[in-house]
Protein backbone atom coordinates (compact mmCIF):
# COMPACT_ATOMS: atom_id res chain seq x y z
CA UNK A 1 0.00 0.00 0.00
CA UNK A 2 1.25 3.43 -0.94
CA UNK A 3 2.19 5.49 2.15
CA UNK A 4 2.80 8.82 0.46
CA UNK A 5 0.44 11.30 -1.06
CA UNK A 6 0.32 11.70 -4.82
CA UNK A 7 -1.22 14.77 -6.43
CA UNK A 8 -1.86 16.38 -9.78
CA UNK A 9 -2.95 19.94 -10.51
CA UNK A 10 -4.81 21.17 -13.57
CA UNK A 11 -6.20 24.42 -14.96
CA UNK A 12 -8.86 25.03 -17.64
CA UNK A 13 -9.89 28.37 -19.11
CA UNK A 14 -13.68 28.78 -19.07
CA UNK A 15 -14.02 32.42 -20.16
CA UNK A 16 -17.38 32.58 -21.99
CA UNK A 17 -17.34 32.78 -25.75
CA UNK A 18 -20.95 33.91 -26.15
CA UNK A 19 -23.36 36.45 -24.66
CA UNK A 20 -24.05 35.38 -21.09
CA UNK A 21 -26.18 36.50 -18.13
CA UNK A 22 -24.05 36.93 -15.01
CA UNK A 23 -24.91 35.52 -11.58
CA UNK A 24 -24.71 37.61 -8.41
CA UNK A 25 -26.93 40.58 -9.20
CA UNK A 26 -29.89 40.89 -11.56
CA UNK A 27 -29.36 38.28 -14.29
CA UNK A 28 -31.92 39.99 -16.53
CA UNK A 29 -29.86 43.17 -16.81
CA UNK A 30 -26.30 41.98 -16.16
CA UNK A 31 -25.60 40.37 -19.52
CA UNK A 32 -22.04 40.35 -20.80
CA UNK A 33 -20.89 40.54 -24.41
CA UNK A 34 -17.54 38.70 -24.65
CA UNK A 35 -16.46 40.93 -27.51
CA UNK A 36 -16.24 43.92 -25.16
CA UNK A 37 -16.97 42.90 -21.56
CA UNK A 38 -14.12 40.55 -20.60
CA UNK A 39 -11.91 42.19 -17.97
CA UNK A 40 -9.88 39.05 -17.26
CA UNK A 41 -10.15 35.31 -17.85
CA UNK A 42 -12.08 32.78 -15.79
CA UNK A 43 -10.64 29.40 -14.85
CA UNK A 44 -11.46 26.09 -13.26
CA UNK A 45 -8.59 24.83 -11.10
CA UNK A 46 -8.35 21.13 -10.23
CA UNK A 47 -6.49 19.06 -7.64
CA UNK A 48 -6.48 15.25 -7.56
CA UNK A 49 -5.30 13.65 -4.30
CA UNK A 50 -4.47 9.93 -4.08
CA UNK A 51 -2.99 7.93 -1.19
CA UNK A 52 -3.18 4.51 -2.86
CA UNK A 53 -6.41 3.65 -1.06
CA UNK A 54 -8.68 6.61 -1.75
CA UNK A 55 -8.77 9.32 -4.36
CA UNK A 56 -10.49 12.69 -4.08
CA UNK A 57 -10.92 15.58 -6.49
CA UNK A 58 -11.18 19.28 -5.60
CA UNK A 59 -12.46 21.67 -8.28
CA UNK A 60 -12.39 25.44 -7.71
CA UNK A 61 -14.28 27.44 -10.32
CA UNK A 62 -14.37 31.19 -11.02
CA UNK A 63 -18.14 31.40 -10.70
CA UNK A 64 -20.72 32.68 -8.24
CA UNK A 65 -22.35 29.41 -7.16
CA UNK A 66 -21.84 25.67 -7.59
CA UNK A 67 -25.35 24.28 -7.94
CA UNK A 68 -26.71 21.77 -10.43
CA UNK A 69 -30.38 22.44 -9.56
CA UNK A 70 -32.17 25.81 -9.25
CA UNK A 71 -32.86 27.46 -5.90
CA UNK A 72 -35.55 29.88 -4.73
CA UNK A 73 -34.26 32.60 -2.38
CA UNK A 74 -36.61 34.77 -0.38
CA UNK A 75 -37.18 38.15 -2.02
CA UNK A 76 -35.99 40.67 0.59
CA UNK A 77 -37.47 43.95 1.87
CA UNK A 78 -41.07 43.32 0.90
CA UNK A 79 -44.20 42.59 2.91
CA UNK A 80 -45.44 40.28 0.19
CA UNK A 81 -44.21 36.71 -0.08
CA UNK A 82 -41.92 36.41 -3.08
CA UNK A 83 -38.88 34.55 -4.31
CA UNK A 84 -35.84 35.17 -6.46
CA UNK A 85 -35.11 32.35 -8.90
CA UNK A 86 -31.47 31.26 -8.93
CA UNK A 87 -30.68 29.08 -11.93
CA UNK A 88 -28.38 26.08 -11.87
CA UNK A 89 -24.73 26.93 -12.51
CA UNK A 90 -23.79 23.58 -14.06
CA UNK A 91 -25.82 20.97 -15.96
CA UNK A 92 -27.25 18.29 -13.70
CA UNK A 93 -24.80 15.40 -13.45
CA UNK A 94 -21.70 17.59 -13.86
CA UNK A 95 -20.06 16.53 -10.61
CA UNK A 96 -20.75 12.89 -11.40
CA UNK A 97 -19.11 13.31 -14.82
CA UNK A 98 -16.03 14.85 -13.20
CA UNK A 99 -15.91 11.91 -10.81
CA UNK A 100 -16.16 9.48 -13.68
CA UNK A 101 -13.25 11.23 -15.40
CA UNK A 102 -11.13 10.68 -12.26
CA UNK A 103 -12.46 7.12 -11.79
CA UNK A 104 -14.15 7.96 -8.49
CA UNK A 105 -17.75 8.28 -7.27
CA UNK A 106 -19.41 11.70 -7.39
CA UNK A 107 -19.18 12.02 -3.60
CA UNK A 108 -15.39 12.00 -3.87
CA UNK A 109 -15.55 15.25 -5.86
CA UNK A 110 -16.00 18.59 -4.11
CA UNK A 111 -16.80 21.68 -6.18
CA UNK A 112 -16.05 25.16 -4.83
CA UNK A 113 -17.26 28.46 -6.29
CA UNK A 114 -14.96 31.46 -5.86
CA UNK A 115 -18.24 33.44 -5.50
CA UNK A 116 -17.26 36.14 -7.98
CA UNK A 117 -20.40 38.03 -9.01
CA UNK A 118 -19.08 38.68 -12.52
CA UNK A 119 -19.16 35.20 -14.06
CA UNK A 120 -21.78 33.33 -16.09
CA UNK A 121 -24.97 32.32 -14.30
CA UNK A 122 -24.81 29.09 -16.31
CA UNK A 123 -21.68 27.22 -17.34
CA UNK A 124 -22.78 24.70 -19.94
CA UNK A 125 -21.48 21.35 -21.09
CA UNK A 126 -19.24 23.04 -23.63
CA UNK A 127 -17.08 24.14 -20.69
CA UNK A 128 -17.74 21.40 -18.13
CA UNK A 129 -16.63 18.78 -20.67
CA UNK A 130 -13.30 20.60 -21.03
CA UNK A 131 -12.86 20.29 -17.27
CA UNK A 132 -13.73 16.58 -17.44
CA UNK A 133 -11.16 16.04 -20.18
CA UNK A 134 -8.47 17.75 -18.07
CA UNK A 135 -9.36 15.65 -15.01
CA UNK A 136 -9.08 12.46 -17.05
CA UNK A 137 -5.67 13.46 -18.39
CA UNK A 138 -4.44 14.52 -14.93
CA UNK A 139 -4.61 10.95 -13.62
CA UNK A 140 -1.48 10.19 -15.62
CA UNK A 141 0.36 13.13 -14.02
CA UNK A 142 0.08 12.08 -10.36
CA UNK A 143 3.34 12.46 -8.50
CA UNK A 144 4.48 12.16 -4.87
CA UNK A 145 4.00 15.34 -2.89
CA UNK A 146 4.90 16.94 0.42
CA UNK A 147 2.24 19.08 2.14
CA UNK A 148 2.98 22.33 3.96
CA UNK A 149 0.67 24.78 5.71
CA UNK A 150 0.88 28.46 6.61
CA UNK A 151 -1.78 30.32 8.58
CA UNK A 152 -2.54 33.92 9.44
CA UNK A 153 -5.22 36.57 8.99
CA UNK A 154 -6.83 37.97 5.87
CA UNK A 155 -6.27 41.71 5.41
CA UNK A 156 -8.98 42.03 2.73
CA UNK A 157 -11.99 40.90 4.79
CA UNK A 158 -14.44 42.86 6.96
CA UNK A 159 -17.99 42.46 8.25
CA UNK A 160 -20.48 43.85 5.71
CA UNK A 161 -23.68 43.90 7.76
CA UNK A 162 -26.23 45.37 7.83
CA UNK A 163 -25.88 47.40 4.61
CA UNK A 164 -23.57 45.23 2.47
CA UNK A 165 -20.69 47.60 3.14
CA UNK A 166 -17.57 47.90 5.29
CA UNK A 167 -18.40 47.77 9.02
CA UNK A 168 -15.59 47.58 11.60
CA UNK A 169 -18.01 47.43 14.51
CA UNK A 170 -18.98 43.79 13.95
CA UNK A 171 -16.53 40.92 14.20
CA UNK A 172 -15.85 38.20 11.64
CA UNK A 173 -13.51 35.25 11.29
CA UNK A 174 -10.46 36.47 9.33
CA UNK A 175 -8.59 33.15 9.19
CA UNK A 176 -6.36 32.74 6.14
CA UNK A 177 -4.82 29.34 5.44
CA UNK A 178 -2.51 28.30 2.64
CA UNK A 179 -1.96 24.60 1.93
CA UNK A 180 1.12 24.24 -0.27
CA UNK A 181 2.00 21.10 -2.25
CA UNK A 182 5.60 20.42 -3.32
CA UNK A 183 7.49 17.56 -4.89
CA UNK A 184 9.85 15.58 -2.67
CA UNK A 185 12.64 17.59 -4.32
CA UNK A 186 11.09 20.90 -3.22
CA UNK A 187 9.45 21.97 -6.51
CA UNK A 188 6.22 23.89 -5.87
CA UNK A 189 3.20 22.32 -7.57
CA UNK A 190 0.19 24.24 -6.34
CA UNK A 191 -1.77 25.56 -3.39
CA UNK A 192 -5.16 25.87 -1.75
CA UNK A 193 -5.89 29.36 -0.41
CA UNK A 194 -8.80 29.62 2.02
CA UNK A 195 -10.43 32.68 3.56
CA UNK A 196 -13.85 34.34 3.63
CA UNK A 197 -14.62 37.45 1.57
CA UNK A 198 -17.27 38.43 -0.97
CA UNK A 199 -15.62 39.27 -4.34
CA UNK A 200 -17.98 42.14 -5.21
CA UNK A 201 -15.75 45.05 -6.20
CA UNK A 202 -16.53 45.24 -9.93
CA UNK A 203 -19.11 47.96 -10.60
CA UNK A 204 -19.93 50.79 -12.99
CA UNK A 205 -20.85 48.52 -14.68
CA UNK A 206 -21.14 45.10 -13.04
CA UNK A 207 -22.17 43.55 -16.37
CA UNK A 208 -18.60 42.49 -17.14
CA UNK A 209 -16.67 39.24 -16.84
CA UNK A 210 -13.99 38.99 -14.16
CA UNK A 211 -12.51 36.49 -11.71
CA UNK A 212 -12.49 39.48 -9.32
CA UNK A 213 -9.67 40.25 -6.92
CA UNK A 214 -9.57 36.70 -5.50
CA UNK A 215 -9.09 35.20 -8.95
CA UNK A 216 -6.55 37.82 -9.99
CA UNK A 217 -4.58 37.19 -6.79
CA UNK A 218 -4.44 33.47 -7.63
CA UNK A 219 -3.15 34.32 -11.10
CA UNK A 220 -0.48 36.58 -9.62
CA UNK A 221 0.63 33.81 -7.27
CA UNK A 222 0.91 31.48 -10.24
CA UNK A 223 3.09 34.00 -12.05
CA UNK A 224 5.30 34.44 -8.97
CA UNK A 225 5.87 30.68 -8.59
CA UNK A 226 5.95 29.90 -12.33
CA UNK A 227 6.55 26.44 -13.87
CA UNK A 228 2.91 25.38 -14.05
CA UNK A 229 2.06 26.23 -10.43
CA UNK A 230 -1.73 26.25 -9.84
CA UNK A 231 -3.31 28.30 -7.05
CA UNK A 232 -6.89 27.47 -6.06
CA UNK A 233 -9.10 29.84 -4.07
CA UNK A 234 -11.42 28.11 -1.59
CA UNK A 235 -14.14 30.53 -0.52
CA UNK A 236 -14.82 30.49 3.22
CA UNK A 237 -17.97 31.17 5.24
CA UNK A 238 -18.56 34.57 3.67
CA UNK A 239 -22.27 35.20 4.26
CA UNK A 240 -21.56 38.32 6.32
CA UNK A 241 -18.05 39.08 5.02
CA UNK A 242 -17.22 41.70 2.40
CA UNK A 243 -14.06 43.30 1.04
CA UNK A 244 -12.48 46.12 3.01
CA UNK A 245 -13.37 49.68 2.04
CA UNK A 246 -16.40 48.79 -0.03
CA UNK A 247 -18.97 51.53 0.54
CA UNK A 248 -20.64 51.52 -2.92
CA UNK A 249 -19.91 55.24 -3.23
CA UNK A 250 -17.79 55.10 -6.39
CA UNK A 251 -19.06 56.91 -9.46
CA UNK A 252 -16.37 55.61 -11.83
CA UNK A 253 -15.14 52.22 -12.94
CA UNK A 254 -13.90 50.20 -9.94
CA UNK A 255 -11.76 47.71 -11.88
CA UNK A 256 -8.53 49.54 -10.94
CA UNK A 257 -9.58 48.99 -7.32
CA UNK A 258 -10.07 45.28 -8.09
CA UNK A 259 -6.52 45.01 -9.40
CA UNK A 260 -5.14 46.92 -6.41
CA UNK A 261 -7.00 44.63 -4.01
CA UNK A 262 -5.69 41.56 -5.82
CA UNK A 263 -2.10 42.72 -5.31
CA UNK A 264 -2.88 43.43 -1.67
CA UNK A 265 -4.32 39.94 -1.23
CA UNK A 266 -1.42 38.29 -3.05
CA UNK A 267 1.10 39.99 -0.76
CA UNK A 268 -1.02 38.97 2.23
CA UNK A 269 -0.63 35.33 1.16
CA UNK A 270 3.08 35.57 0.33
CA UNK A 271 3.80 37.13 3.72
CA UNK A 272 2.58 33.94 5.39
CA UNK A 273 4.87 31.59 3.49
CA UNK A 274 8.10 32.14 5.48
CA UNK A 275 6.28 30.45 8.38
CA UNK A 276 5.14 27.43 6.35
CA UNK A 277 5.49 24.08 8.13
CA UNK A 278 5.55 20.50 6.85
CA UNK A 279 2.55 18.38 7.85
CA UNK A 280 1.27 14.87 7.19
CA UNK A 281 -0.50 14.51 3.84
CA UNK A 282 -2.16 11.11 4.27
CA UNK A 283 -4.59 9.49 4.64
CA UNK A 284 -7.13 10.80 2.14
CA UNK A 285 -10.63 10.19 3.39
CA UNK A 286 -14.02 11.85 2.91
CA UNK A 287 -17.64 11.66 4.02
CA UNK A 288 -20.73 13.56 3.00
CA UNK A 289 -24.41 13.89 3.81
CA UNK A 290 -27.48 15.98 3.17
CA UNK A 291 -28.98 17.74 6.18
CA UNK A 292 -32.60 18.84 6.40
CA UNK A 293 -32.83 22.39 7.79
CA UNK A 294 -36.19 23.91 8.85
CA UNK A 295 -37.34 27.07 7.12
CA UNK A 296 -39.22 30.09 8.41
CA UNK A 297 -42.95 30.43 7.86
CA UNK A 298 -42.48 32.77 4.93
CA UNK A 299 -40.78 30.07 2.86
CA UNK A 300 -42.77 27.88 0.47
CA UNK A 301 -41.55 24.53 1.84
CA UNK A 302 -40.93 23.38 5.44
CA UNK A 303 -37.28 22.43 5.02
CA UNK A 304 -34.32 22.53 2.64
CA UNK A 305 -31.70 19.85 2.06
CA UNK A 306 -28.21 21.33 2.46
CA UNK A 307 -25.03 19.50 1.48
CA UNK A 308 -22.09 18.89 3.83
CA UNK A 309 -18.77 17.35 2.84
CA UNK A 310 -15.70 16.67 4.98
CA UNK A 311 -12.35 15.80 3.40
CA UNK A 312 -9.28 14.71 5.35
CA UNK A 313 -5.86 15.38 3.76
CA UNK A 314 -3.62 14.03 6.51
CA UNK A 315 -3.41 16.82 9.10
CA UNK A 316 -5.82 19.04 7.12
CA UNK A 317 -9.60 19.00 7.19
CA UNK A 318 -11.62 20.71 4.46
CA UNK A 319 -15.24 21.12 5.56
CA UNK A 320 -17.57 22.31 2.81
CA UNK A 321 -21.25 23.17 2.67
CA UNK A 322 -23.72 24.39 0.05
CA UNK A 323 -24.89 27.07 2.48
CA UNK A 324 -23.79 30.70 2.32
CA UNK A 325 -22.89 30.45 6.01
CA UNK A 326 -22.03 33.36 8.27
CA UNK A 327 -18.42 33.44 9.41
CA UNK A 328 -19.38 32.84 13.04
CA UNK A 329 -19.77 29.14 12.25
CA UNK A 330 -16.12 28.84 11.23
CA UNK A 331 -14.75 29.02 14.77
CA UNK A 332 -17.37 26.56 15.97
CA UNK A 333 -16.32 24.02 13.35
CA UNK A 334 -12.62 24.50 14.03
CA UNK A 335 -13.22 24.10 17.76
CA UNK A 336 -14.85 20.71 17.15
CA UNK A 337 -12.30 19.56 14.58
CA UNK A 338 -9.56 17.06 15.51
CA UNK A 339 -7.42 18.28 12.59
CA UNK A 340 -4.30 20.39 13.08
CA UNK A 341 -5.61 22.72 10.38
CA UNK A 342 -9.24 23.17 9.36
CA UNK A 343 -10.44 24.91 6.20
CA UNK A 344 -14.11 25.82 5.88
CA UNK A 345 -15.84 26.45 2.57
CA UNK A 346 -19.29 27.80 1.74
CA UNK A 347 -21.25 27.96 -1.54
CA UNK A 348 -19.79 24.58 -2.52
CA UNK A 349 -21.35 21.38 -3.88
CA UNK A 350 -24.63 23.14 -4.58
CA UNK A 351 -26.40 26.20 -3.23
CA UNK A 352 -28.85 26.33 -0.32
CA UNK A 353 -29.06 30.03 0.61
CA UNK A 354 -27.83 32.23 3.47
CA UNK A 355 -27.51 30.74 6.95
CA UNK A 356 -27.05 33.49 9.56
CA UNK A 357 -25.98 32.72 13.12
CA UNK A 358 -28.49 32.89 15.97
CA UNK A 359 -26.68 36.01 17.21
CA UNK A 360 -27.15 37.74 13.85
CA UNK A 361 -30.82 36.83 13.70
CA UNK A 362 -31.38 38.26 17.18
CA UNK A 363 -29.20 41.39 17.09
CA UNK A 364 -31.90 43.54 15.51
CA UNK A 365 -29.66 44.92 12.74
CA UNK A 366 -31.48 43.05 10.00
CA UNK A 367 -30.03 43.57 6.54
CA UNK A 368 -30.08 41.78 3.20
CA UNK A 369 -28.79 38.45 4.50
CA UNK A 370 -31.34 38.25 7.32
CA UNK A 371 -34.15 39.23 4.95
CA UNK A 372 -33.25 36.75 2.23
CA UNK A 373 -32.45 33.67 4.32
CA UNK A 374 -35.12 30.98 4.10
CA UNK A 375 -34.11 29.44 7.45
CA UNK A 376 -35.69 29.53 10.88
CA UNK A 377 -33.58 30.05 13.98
CA UNK A 378 -33.78 26.31 14.73
CA UNK A 379 -31.72 25.61 11.60
CA UNK A 380 -28.66 27.27 13.15
CA UNK A 381 -28.26 24.74 15.96
CA UNK A 382 -29.02 21.82 13.64
CA UNK A 383 -26.31 22.94 11.22
CA UNK A 384 -23.70 23.18 13.97
CA UNK A 385 -24.53 19.82 15.50
CA UNK A 386 -24.72 18.04 12.13
CA UNK A 387 -21.38 19.52 11.07
CA UNK A 388 -19.79 18.18 14.26
CA UNK A 389 -21.40 14.79 13.73
CA UNK A 390 -20.10 14.57 10.16
CA UNK A 391 -16.56 15.48 11.22
CA UNK A 392 -16.67 12.90 14.02
CA UNK A 393 -17.83 10.29 11.52
CA UNK A 394 -14.87 11.11 9.28
CA UNK A 395 -12.33 10.69 12.06
CA UNK A 396 -13.92 7.55 13.47
CA UNK A 397 -14.14 5.74 10.13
Amino acid sequence: MQNTLQVAFGKVKITPEEYTPLQGYDVTTNIANPAQDILDDLYAKILILDDGVERSVIVSVDCCLANEVPFLAVKPFTDNVGYNFISSTFPEGTKASWGEAADVAADKVTVHASHTHTAPAYIGQKYTSRIAAEIKEMSSRLRPAVVKVASGESVVSVNRRPNLRHNDELAIDRSLLVVLFETEQGESLGALVNCAVHPTLVSNTSARISAEFVGLAMSELEERFGDGFVSMFIQGFSGDVGPINQFWAETTDTYPKVKEMSRHFCENILNLLPNVRVIEGVPIRSVHRQVSLPTKERYYQPSIEANMHALMIGDVLLFATSLESFSGYAEQIRRNSPARFTLVSGVSNGYAGYLPTVEAIRDGLGGYEIETTPYSEEACEIFGSEASRLINELYQS
